[in-house]
């Protein structure tokens, strides 16, 4: 009871056992974070005395831990490995990496100047330059002969695709000129130096640049040597339709054939075209003139 006669809302050893209870509880949380300080310094005060030991001491550890390790040691001090393997082969070996890549490195380099003198033999053709691109074409020639020793002997060189991609250029300067010339194509046996995809890689290429010669031909209305051009891509189209072509760099071309065909055709029938109606306006014009204009015109004439 309290001073006012009522009952307590919170009797006196109930608040006495909790004032103990919170006593207890703080004097244990100090302790464990009394323990785990000294924990922490233990630790801390154990890594510095192992940091600090000497190496001497570790590195002889170490190689207490690892007993096979002086017997290796030892054989490789001694230097002798004939017992168990031939080391001259693989000096053999080894040497015969290295002339291949310096063989390779040659075949690259002198294979971009076979490719860059074609390219640009290429170009003279288009311009109507035709002694620069017969020098440009005899240049690509002697860089190609240059390597013929090398790539003979060691036929990986060849097709890794350097050579062999120079040689196409090669081959399609070669027979672009030899059209321009004759109107013909150059055949196999005249390109030694190429292979048969070679070849065909270049024939390929040729009509690209043929499709090039035809649209110069058209601006100029030479008509006969668009037609030429024109048949001359039709008939190779007839002879690569024979060939079973497999996925890879000669099927690629061959698929750029039919679009050439088309782009001539295309261009000849526009000639046609245009043609035609430059003829029918001549003939408008004669008839819209007066009949005595036109017999004093025919006078004229004669």
């Amino acid at each position: 009871m309290n001073i006012f006669g009522t009952a307590d809302l919170f009797p006196r050893d109930a608040i006495e056992a909790r004032a103990t209870n919170a006593r207890a509880l703080s004097m244990s949380c100090a302790l464990s974070a009394a323990g785990l300080a000294s924990r922490f310094h233990r630790s801390v005060s154990l890594r510095t005395r192992t940091s600090a030991r000497p190496t001497s001491v570790l590195s002889r550890r170490s190689r207490t831990r690892t007993p096979g390790s002086r017997g290796c040691a030892n054989r490789a001090a001694d230097g002798d490995m004939s017992s168990f393997l031939d080391e001259a082969d693989f000096d053999a070996m080894r040497e015969a990496m290295s002339l291949f890549d310096e063989q390779r490195d040659t075949v690259i380099k002198r294979s971009r100047d076979i490719t860059k003198a074609s390219k640009v033999a290429i170009y003279c053709l288009h311009r109507g330059e035709m002694d620069k691109a017969d020098a440009q074409i005899a240049q690509a020639l002697a860089a190609a002969d240059e390597l013929t020793t090398v790539v003979e002997a060691n036929p990986q060189l060849r097709n890794s695709g350097s050579y062999s991609g120079g040689l196409e250029e090669y081959a399609e300067a070669a027979i672009f000129a030899h059209f321009i010339r004759t109107g013909t194509v150059l055949s196999s046996a005249a390109l030694p130096r190429c292979n048969g995809d070679e070849y065909l890689g270049g024939i390929l290429d040729f009509t690209g640049e043929l499709n090039r010669y035809c649209v110069a031909r058209a601006t100029e209305r030479d008509v006969a040597a668009v037609r030429k051009c024109r048949d001359v891509v039709d008939a190779l189209m007839g002879i690569f339709l024979k060939f079973d072509f497999r996925n890879g760099a000669l099927r690629k071309k061959y698929d750029g054939l039919k679009y050439t065909l088309k782009k001539m055709e295309n261009t000849l029938y526009e000639m046609s075209l245009t043609s035609a109606a430059a003829k029918r306006s001549r003939e408008d014009g004669e008839e819209d003139q007066p009949e005595g204009k036109r017999r004093d015109g025919d006078g004229d004439d004669e």
